[in-house]
């Protein structure tokens, strides 16, 4: 991999801290390195003058991505912070002494604007791990500000900008918080290649079933076969099998495969494998990820809003017909 230049901060102890666990997983991870990334690490003053230090630095160096890190005190989890609000409201004076009530950060700016980092690979990435979580307020205080600082003055670039907010090392090991945060460069940075299946899965009547992603997903409220990701040393049809059965609760014995799709979405390259998967009984279907499913016949498979991965198959369908099953 070409070598990735990232920007890494932390925060400078404030309040009655003697240590914050941001700059110090900052100076762990820039000590050790990782591979093919540069690290550019570092501390920012808690104050005025710290939440714009690093826009100075973007401008003079280019960058392939940015992770700010924030201490959370109250927090039990890593927290990946999904917006920056236009808000600062200090419980604590920073550490220049300043104290600002309820004012907005920057005039002629939204509200609130969310992360650039892809939400769908970070999700896929950290979808085991439970003391990972996004949270959808990066609170009022210097973290929130540098944030929306960072997303406002490159809100014209498409480098991708992430604020995690670290829980105190009583909580989550530093070591472990330096697992995570390295993790997370490596999804900032790279761009994924993954191998995903799909099935045709039919009723009586020879109508399919479609299935939609749920609240809180990267594509909430868009359309699928269901499927998923062939993890490591799987082959696509067990995959499928094991995905069908997490996901609905029925045992299908994938057949034949009915097409094959390379998708380039912006985050990620994806290899669809969609197998003819035969009859289910309708009643046997149990929604265990997805907050909706459809059966959906050749004249209404246009009905609803197919990822773009499955569109063009279904697409084909809708004018030529659904493939038959093929015998087991």
């Amino acid at each position: 991999m070409e070598e990735k230049r990232i920007l890494l901060t932390g925060f400078e102890p404030f309040s009655d801290l003697d240590i914050n666990e941001s700059s110090e997983v900052v100076k762990l991870i820039s000590n050790t390195g990782l591979q093919d990334i540069e690290i550019i690490p570092s501390i920012l003053s808690v104050d005025e003058e710290g939440t714009e230090s690093s826009l100075d630095i973007l401008k003079a160096m280019e960058f392939d991505a940015v992770i700010h890190l924030g201490l959370s005190r109250d927090s039990e989890k890593i927290l990946f912070e999904r917006f920056a609000t236009n808000l600062i409201s200090m419980e604590l004076p920073d550490n220049s002494g300043r104290v600002v009530k309820g004012s907005k950060i920057l005039e002629n700016a939204p509200e609130r604007i969310k992360t650039t980092a892809s939400i769908h690979n970070f999700d896929e990435e950290f979808e085991q791990d439970k003391d990972v979580q996004w949270s959808n307020s990066a609170g009022s205080y210097v973290c929130n500000e540098t944030y929306f600082k960072t997303l406002s003055g490159l809100s014209n670039s498409t480098i991708p900008v992430l604020f995690i907010h670290l829980p105190k090392m009583s909580e989550i090991s530093l070591n472990r918080q330096v697992e995570v945060v390295s993790r997370a460069i490596m999804v900032m940075v790279t761009r994924p290649k993954l191998t995903v299946v799909g099935g045709m899965i039919k009723d009586l009547n020879g109508s399919i079933l479609a299935c939609m992603r749920p609240e809180g997903d990267a594509w909430s409220g868009w359309w699928e076969f269901p499927g998923g990701k062939v993890e490591e040393n799987e082959s696509l049809k067990d995959a499928l099998s094991r995905e069908i059965e997490e996901e609905l609760g029925v045992t299908v014995y994938p057949r034949s495969k009915v097409c094959e799709i390379n998708h380039r979405y912006q985050d990620r390259d994806v290899n669809l494998h969609i197998f003819d998967c035969g009859i289910v009984d309708r009643k046997d279907i149990v929604l265990f990820e997805h907050d909706e499913s459809r059966w959906l016949s050749q004249e209404e498979l246009l009905d609803v809003k197919w990822l773009p991965a499955d569109l063009p198959t279904i697409e084909e369908w809708y004018r030529e017909g659904i493939p038959n099953s093929s015998p087991l």
